[in-house]
């Protein structure tokens, strides 16, 4: 931190309205990327008593140190950019609300997702790092990687799709090419979600070739 003395002829910076200075350029700045229904509060750590800066003659100047958080505890600069500078940080909280999906009960690992095992709830996701669902399309019908406690935010990384095909099973071969459709009969390599790139083989050629699952039964490939 680095400012100037002021001399017995100037006044001094309030405090309140440094703090202000940085709790209304937070709140916008983190307005600006809000995601659906999520809510933010910013409070801001209290100054030294002791710390006295000169009145700066121009508005101040707000802005975030290089690698500062914009959740939890972080911290914002501000500066004066008269003909006297001086700039200080100020420590700041940002709490983040948001409606995200949380376990009804105790969910085992394995089971496929349905309307009863979770609900959506308002939670501080301030310091979740492993992320949250907000979007029901995310979750139903997923299956679970993992067990899950009793209310408790459901996490992405825990969930998958569901095995649409699974490995050593005849499946439909599905080539398209300019409108022109072509089905034939091939035998999955490996199990795979919606989605995925699986390599089956072509039971009339018997050439292996990679494909991407269009959904139960069926692989698609280009001809």
């Amino acid at each position: 931190m680095s400012f100037a003395s002021p001399s017995l002829s100037e006044s001094f910076q309030s405090h309140n309205s440094i703090k202000l200075t940085a709790e209304k350029f937070l709140v916008e700045h983190l307005n600006n990327n809000l995601h659906g229904s999520m809510e933010i509060e910013v409070t801001t750590g209290r100054l030294d008593p002791r710390l006295r800066l000169r009145q700066c003659k121009l508005p101040l100047e707000p802005f975030l140190p290089p690698g500062a958080n914009l959740s939890g505890n972080t911290s914002i600069g501000i500066r004066c950019e008269d003909n006297k500078p001086w700039s200080l940080y100020v420590s700041a909280k940002i709490i983040k609300y948001a409606d995200v999906y949380v376990s009804t009960r105790y969910l085992q690992r394995g089971i496929k997702l349905k309307q009863g095992d979770f609900i959506l709830e308002r939670h501080n996701i301030s310091s979740h790092a492993i992320g949250y669902v907000t979007d029901i399309n995310a979750i139903e019908g997923k299956i679970l990687r993992r067990p899950l406690r009793h209310n408790v935010i459901i996490p992405p990384i825990a969930l998958h799709e569901p095995m649409l095909i699974k490995r050593g099973e005849e499946v439909t071969i599905l080539a398209k090419n300019m409108g022109i459709k072509v089905h034939m009969k091939g035998k999955a390599l490996k199990n795979g979600s919606e989605g995925e790139v699986i390599r089956v083989q072509n039971l009339s050629s018997k050439r292996i070739i990679e494909g991407k699952v269009l959904s139960a039964g069926v692989v698609g490939v280009r001809l």
